[in-house]
């Protein structure tokens, strides 16, 4: 799952202070964020474990602003079992470059 959180009312340009408290929570909460420069990545195991990271998040923005708009894109695939870094491989592969 990919979650961008995009604070909003903050009174500066820079969001990094109010991304890293979303960032810090879901850590707090067992979960393994990886920053990425326009969202960030979450590898989970169901559905259910997705929500609870959405909530986990959301509780942390909207404690740090009074609004906040998320973005959040999963992909579920059934058929195979595929990690992040398998998807980027694929990729790579197609374009001659492993």
């Amino acid at each position: 799952m990919e979650l961008a959180f995009y604070p909003i009312g903050t009174g500066s340009p820079s969001v990094s202070s109010e991304v890293a408290e979303v960032v810090r929570a879901l850590e707090e909460a067992g979960f393994e964020p990886e920053v990425l420069p326009m969202g960030t990545l979450l590898e989970l195991e169901s559905f259910e474990e997705a929500l609870e990271a959405i909530r986990v998040a959301r509780e942390a923005a909207l404690g740090v602003v009074d609004r906040a708009v998320f973005v959040i894109r999963i992909d579920e695939r059934r058929d195979v079992e595929l990690s992040a870094e398998g998807k980027v491989e694929s990729v790579l592969r197609e374009l001659g470059r492993r």
